[in-house]
């Protein structure tokens, strides 16, 4: 059997990611969502939320790019001017020279899932954004901080389903050892990981082809709906088509290949 979590990434982050990942769900394929609750749009999100209560929510761990929830007298070492590191390369370099304390990455990740229960939300699993919770000095952390607040799921999978270029290749790579670690230590994770190579550029055709080349078991799609690129673009110049996203998963050509591939649409709480 086949069955497929499609998660839409970066709610939070912007209204215009928020109105199109719920405008997925409600009018597509999406079945669970990843928030980032230091974002900028947190609470816009939480709101959004309320209207859709099927969705399922992961929190969307995020150590780089945004303002931390804690302050900088906290986190001397992660984010020493309240900001964190601009990006996932950064934060690495940081990990590899030791100048990083895992007390403060934990607090800081604490808060952010804090910071979403407060809320009144539902969290079934942890990811995060640049999927930096795959780097090994990372990923005890994420486990702990999964057991801390009763989380039974992390996104991590034994397989990749793409390998075309660099970036995947290593996040594959990453994603397979992380899965062995997690369910190791008692939690669930995908069966594969799809949608990585695609990842801001998942029009129909690729969803469709991805969803077609799907493997048995469960898989998660990553993918990163939105409403207005302009907008979205003017905050995060990362170069991701939303708008053209948010109308594949939207779009009748989609759902029609799920149903003759047999695909069933399922959410972390699933698993």
């Amino acid at each position: 059997m086949r069955r497929l979590i499609v998660s839409g990434d970066d709610l939070g982050l912007h209204p215009g990611i928020n109105a199109g990942v719920v405008r997925c769900h409600l009018e597509g394929i999406v079945t669970s969502a990843s928030l980032c609750p230091n974002g900028a749009a947190f609470e816009g999100a939480v709101a959004a939320l309320r209207g859709a209560p099927e969705l399922d929510v992961g929190v969307h761990l995020t150590l780089v790019g945004e303002a931390p929830l804690l302050p900088a007298d906290r986190l001397p070492t992660l984010a020493p001017e309240g900001r964190l590191p601009a990006h996932f390369k950064a934060l690495f370099l940081r990990l590899m020279l030791r100048r990083v304390r895992a007390r403060e990455i934990e607090d800081e990740m604490a808060a952010q899932v804090a910071r979403a229960l407060d809320a009144g939300l539902r969290v079934s699993h942890l990811d995060s954004h640049q999927h930096v919770h795959l780097h090994p000095a990372l990923l005890p952390v994420v486990v702990r901080i999964a057991r801390r607040f009763g989380i039974g799921a992390v996104r991590a999978s034994r397989r990749v389903a793409s390998w075309r270029s660099v970036r995947p290749a290593l996040i594959g790579l990453a994603s397979r050892l992380a899965a062995r670690r997690l369910r190791a230590a008692g939690l669930r994770t995908p069966d594969a990981l799809v949608g990585i190579a695609e990842t801001g550029r998942l029009d129909e055709a690729r969803l469709r082809a991805v969803v077609a080349s799907l493997p048995e078991g469960t898989s998660e799609l990553v993918c990163h709906p939105g409403a207005g690129d302009g907008a979205i673009a003017s905050s995060y110049a990362w170069g991701f088509g939303w708008d053209e996203e948010a109308a594949a998963l939207t779009g009748p050509a989609v759902r029609e290949t799920l149903r003759r591939e047999g695909v069933r649409l399922v959410a972390y709480r699933d698993l």
